[in-house]
């Protein structure tokens, strides 16, 4: 061949050679990387697991769940100890400070033993505070529950006051037969429940008036309290009504009046308690709501 043809085609074939090896250099650099941004991404999956990219998942998170209301830290000698009576100048109070919002859910009177029983179970169960008026005449409702009443009142998850014992109108009986009543009920409660109902008194149907005041502040009841709200069960009513009135009149610093003598107000208790929480309102007893008054 003539040598100057030779050289041609020996350059003809480095050119060539040098094209070929270049692009099997690039094919080996793509699956190089191609591999690196893989790696991460597949991780080190198991036999029959899929090599397919998978979106990453959130965190497992465990359901939410509302935790009771906790009873108040009881600092000091047991609430309500019995101890002598201390005299002084009664006070009528309708509502609380409205800092904190928080709420005082209050039973009257106690003439249903079931809903007595029924109150206190969801009290035990869900550790919401409140506060009983129970009467000396309805003993057979409250009598049985008497232990229980008494180590709640001990926890500082419950008040007890004085609703009289007879549960008579207290201005139409006058001052001297009113105090008589109060202080019956107030010897009732201290043999049933080995506790004091002072200072917390309720005049029965909220009548008052100033010897009311003054006899109930001559036997050491120097707090009469009254109420800023009420869901009307002196009747028997629904569980929807009940709910409504919760709805309207429940809202920081009130007093709501209860009766613990119809069925309905204790089987939605529990549905009350959720409605207040919704409401961003906590309910305490009447000494937790009154303390800093």
């Amino acid at each position: 061949m003539d040598p100057r043809l030779e050289r041609r085609e020996s350059q003809r074939l480095g050119t060539a050679r040098r094209r070929r090896n270049a692009a099997l250099g690039a094919i080996v650099v793509v699956a190089v990387l191609a591999a690196l941004i893989m790696i991460p991404v597949l991780g080190s999956s198991g036999a029959g697991e899929s090599n397919r990219p998978v979106a990453a998942k959130e965190p497992a998170v465990s359901p939410k769940t509302t935790a009771p209301a906790s009873a108040p830290k009881v600092v000091g000698p047991p609430p309500q100890q019995i101890t002598d009576a201390v005299p002084g100048e009664a006070e009528v109070i309708t509502e609380g400070p409205t800092a904190g919002r928080k709420v005082a859910l209050t039973f009257d009177d106690g003439t249903c033993a079931a809903c007595v029983a029924k109150i206190l179970d969801v009290l035990e169960q869900t550790g919401a505070p409140a506060t009983f008026f129970p009467n000396g005449t309805y003993g057979a409702s409250w009598e049985p529950q008497a232990k229980r009443i008494k180590a709640l009142v001990a926890s500082g998850q419950l008040t007890l006051g004085n609703h009289t014992f007879s549960h008579g109108v207290s201005t139409q009986i006058g001052s001297a037969a009113f105090g008589a009543d109060l202080q019956r009920n107030e010897d009732w409660i201290q043999k049933t429940f080995k506790l004091s109902g002072r200072p917390w008194f309720r005049p029965p149907f909220g009548d008052y008036d100033s010897g009311t005041v003054s006899a109930a502040g001559e036997r050491g009841y120097r707090k009469v309290i009254m109420w800023s709200g009420t869901v009307a069960d002196s009747d028997v009513r629904s569980e929807a009504y009940l709910l409504n009135a919760i709805q309207y009149w429940a809202k920081p610093g009130r007093i709501i009046l209860m009766h613990a003598n119809y069925p309905p107000t204790a089987e939605v208790l529990p549905r009350i308690l959720k409605l207040l929480e919704r409401k961003k309102l906590t309910p305490v007893t009447i000494a937790e709501l009154l303390k800093d008054a």
